[in-house]
């Protein structure tokens, strides 16, 4: 039996000992309250620090990802579609520490638990964009709330599909544009990419070589999409162009690198690619 929290396992001993010094104080009649106070730490401690330990536990021993949904990369993730054999278990095992390390909710009239096959698909973008970093789970972006149909915010209030917080760490998405563009690629842009886009650039900062910004004709181009079409996917007053680049290098990389060279070049040590790696559209 595979054990997914190890905080839980070390917590089991603790609070057995804890209720065996109140047992003993109250029927012996002997003051050994004080002893109490020795677990009462370690389960302070272990709450405050459990995210870490399962973390690091997942690490050295990954939960092995549902079959179904290895069966869904395998016929709907084009970028998984191409990877070597090393390749897709590391991203597999990334796939499965996120989803893990990571709180997904319904929220709006569908509010409750999200299953585990919507949290992949929300998952696997976050986890191509970041494929070539140490820091996969993307800073401090450890909310990701998704609505049904498109949403009005605090912050924006309108109705959008995609929105980002770096102060609250906080992804939003309407599951209704991102299932359409993961089904139908073509017709459809991808929010989530462009929300991991705006997410990894408040965690690393601005990209080092400036990208030319004012490429819209070749992004239209490349994704099938113009400036106007995007804004009416996002439903977004304005757009991060360099957001919007980092999208298209994810989603379509063999048609950004024939196009943009340049701009691919940039991407690609920011993200730190591999340029020869088989991760590509």
């Amino acid at each position: 039996m595979q054990i997914h929290s190890l905080s839980k396992v070390l917590g089991l001993p603790i609070v057995i000992s804890a209720v065996l010094i109140m047992y003993y104080s109250y029927n012996q009649r002997t003051d050994t309250s004080v002893y109490i106070f020795v677990p009462v730490v370690l389960l302070v401690t272990l709450y405050v620090f459990h995210g870490m330990i399962d973390h690091w536990w997942q690490t050295k021993f990954p939960i092995k990802l549902d079959d179904r949904i290895i069966k869904w990369l395998e016929t709907y993730f084009k970028p998984y579609q191409v990877m070597n054999v090393d390749e897709k278990l590391k991203f597999e095992n990334r796939l499965s520490l996120y989803i893990e390390g990571r709180l997904f909710a319904a929220v709006g009239s569908e509010r409750g638990n999200v299953p585990e096959d919507i949290k992949a698909m929300v998952a696997v973008h976050g986890v191509h964009l970041g494929m070539g970093l140490d820091d996969y789970l993307i800073g401090e972006y450890d909310r990701i709330f998704l609505y049904k149909h498109p949403f009005p915010t605090p912050m924006m209030q309108f109705m959008h599909n995609v929105e980002t917080n770096a102060e609250d760490g906080v992804i939003i998405l309407s599951l209704e544009q991102l299932t359409n563009a993961v089904l139908y690629p073509t017709d459809y842009f991808n929010t989530a990419y462009y929300a991991y886009a705006e997410a990894i650039i408040t965690v690393r900062g601005i990209i080092g070589v400036p990208i030319t910004l004012d490429k819209w004709d070749s992004i239209a181009r490349i994704t099938g999409f113009g400036h106007d079409t995007i804004l009416a996917h996002t439903g977004l007053k304005e757009l991060s162009s360099v957001a919007v680049h980092i999208s298209a290098f994810l989603s379509h990389n063999v048609q950004y690198k024939s196009e943009l060279p340049g701009e691919y070049n940039t991407i690609a040590n920011y993200l730190k690619y591999k340029q020869n790696a088989n991760v590509a559209h």
